[in-house]
């Protein structure tokens, strides 16, 4: 797999997926939610194993899928890629964006405020 990039259904689907760390089309296109075909679901999942995200077996005549790719490899770089097309690498613009577009609550601002704390750098008057 070359390319982390996934489309929106295909990201839906890999959600399901990644709940359950396998899964039917049937019990995919339960749980999404939008009204969708079965063969739509089903092309996109056969599409995903195709670009080596899942991969299947078949019992009986069922495809189980499962996964071949982490939550947080996809999220890593479809963030990095957004990062890098977007905001010029800028972690600054990047969170200075978020909030502009969504306001932290109290608990996640302290919880951000920490996130930041903990990962600067250190410097040699911190020996």
């Amino acid at each position: 797999m070359k390319d982390n990039k996934l489309h929106h259904l295909e990201l839906e689907v890999m959600k399901e997926v990644w709940k359950l760390e396998q899964d039917t089309v049937n019990n995919v296109l339960d749980n999404i939610n939008r009204k969708l075909a079965y063969t739509t679901i089903a092309t996109t999942m056969r599409n995903l194993a195709r670009k080596g995200f899942l991969s299947y077996t078949v019992l009986e005549r069922t495809f189980l899928y499962q996964l071949l790719v982490k939550e947080s490899e996809i999220t890593h770089s479809m963030l990095s890629d957004l990062l890098e097309r977007l905001f010029d690498n800028s972690a600054e613009k990047l969170v200075n964006t978020l909030l502009e577009i969504r306001q932290a609550n109290p608990e996640e601002h302290n919880r951000l405020q920490q996130l930041i704390k903990d990962s600067q750098p250190r410097g040699n008057n911190d020996e």
